[in-house]
């Protein structure tokens, strides 16, 4: 019964290694280029700073040693023309990949840049091309346009928030009638209009605020896109 029960006992410890094995025998590609946020351009990389990094992680249950319900998986640095590629092997699971080491004097920087297991993922087993959007700094002076035929309207557009506010010092009433206004302040913001290039509406530049018109006021939510880089005039029309 013993030699019996120690070939059982061989036998399952092998067929759980094999089965270990197998795993991680997902043979994975990934590759793509790292993007200035609202373009289709790659990123600007400084000859005078270390290249960006790109960094794939699995997530954990969040437990023990991966608190924060992830592990770093693999990382690899981006060439001068901002691709990155991985080759690599991977066990079942969940994967996502986010980037380091962008030039701050033009990119907004995080501490990992990613969006966990929900955006960016990584499909094991699989060829996957995944482009990453970074976000660039961006200046914006709004420009409100009232667009109601008549001249002689009397619509009141009452600002909320979304698009910065007026310095101190300076007193802004509601936009009211046939109005064509650049504001006196400059609002600092991320580039494009959806960040990291994911359209949700979470991630959506927008101006808020109350508009009444021909006496019934209702909420409204303005898009808008941020020009990378420098300070720009962007159009807010109601």
């Amino acid at each position: 019964m013993k030699k019996i029960a120690i070939v059982v006992l061989v036998l399952g410890i092998a067929f759980s290694y094999s089965c270990k094995k197998e795993t991680k025998n997902l043979h994975t590609t990934i590759n793509g280029t790292l993007l200035t946020n609202g373009t289709n351009d790659k990123i600007k990389i400084s000859t005078e700073l270390s290249l960006p990094m790109v960094k794939l992680y699995k997530k954990t249950d969040g437990i023990d040693i991966y608190p924060d319900g992830y592990e770093e998986v693999a990382s690899v640095t981006v060439n001068k023309n901002a691709n990155y590629s991985f080759d690599l092997n991977l066990s079942a699971g969940t994967y996502f990949i986010g980037f380091r080491n962008l030039d701050t004097s033009v990119y907004i920087s995080s501490p990992y840049a990613w969006n966990r297991d929900v955006d960016n993922a990584v499909t094991p087993g699989t060829s996957n091309n995944v482009n990453l959007y970074c976000l660039a700094k961006s200046w914006v002076r709004p420009r409100f346009i009232n667009t109601n035929p008549d001249v002689n309207n009397v619509d009141v557009f009452d600002i909320g928030y979304g698009i910065g506010g007026p310095e101190a010092g300076v007193i802004l009433n509601n936009l009211i009638g046939q109005t064509d206004t650049i504001m006196p302040w400059i609002y600092k913001t991320w580039s494009g209009k959806y960040k990291y290039g994911l359209q949700k509406p979470s991630f959506t530049h927008k101006v808020k605020g109350k508009l009444t018109r021909n006496g019934v006021t209702t909420e409204v939510e303005i898009e808008y896109f941020a020009p990378p880089f420098d300070t720009s005039i962007v159009e807010i029309r109601y």
